[in-house]
């Protein structure tokens, strides 16, 4: 099992490098944090393309955060942004990308898209078959590792810089 997450603020987070966790003012994120998830796939609505969503990432889930974290949320998930398998996908958005994406979560998470993935609709729980799927579905696509599409890298430091991130 993973984790959907739509990440509403993605380009503001990027640029002021708030990463390396979630926050959820909701259990929702604990219940899924419990189920032991190996990734949080990241996803958006493209500008202007209300009712179809975008991957925008795979992130690697990590049990102790990574960053220092300064954050107002009751509840956290952390993943490693440091990690070779924590990727953000640099041609996702193409209309055909998008419209396979949408195509493969609309029936899975109905609800959510009518809700335009707010509050705990933006997060959900992600299947083995889903993982599957969305794992074949971008296995060609162009990837970075996830500090590339940060802004201001001098951020993002590790708490402990002498520890090696997983990999």
């Amino acid at each position: 099992m993973d984790i959907f997450y739509y990440w509403q603020k993605l380009e503001q987070d990027l640029k002021n490098g708030h990463i390396g966790y979630f926050g959820s003012n909701t259990a929702k994120i604990v219940e899924l944090k419990e189920r032991l998830p190996k990734r949080l796939w990241v996803f958006k609505t493209p500008r202007g393309m209300k009712g179809t969503i975008q991957l925008v990432g795979s992130l690697l889930v990590s049990e102790e955060p990574k960053v220092a974290v300064n954050s107002g949320f009751a509840n956290l998930v952390f993943y490693d942004p440091f990690s070779l398998e924590s990727v953000m996908f640099a041609d996702s958005d193409t209309p055909e990308r998008i419209r396979d994406v949408s195509g493969l979560l609309q029936y899975s998470f109905h609800t959510a898209f009518k809700s335009n993935f707010g509050g705990d609709a933006g997060l959900q729980p992600l299947e083995s078959n889903v993982v599957r799927s969305l794992d074949a579905l971008s296995a060609d696509w162009d990837k970075v590792q996830m500090l590339e599409r940060v802004k201001d890298r001098k951020k993002v430091q590790p708490i402990n810089p002498f520890v090696h991130s997983s990999r």
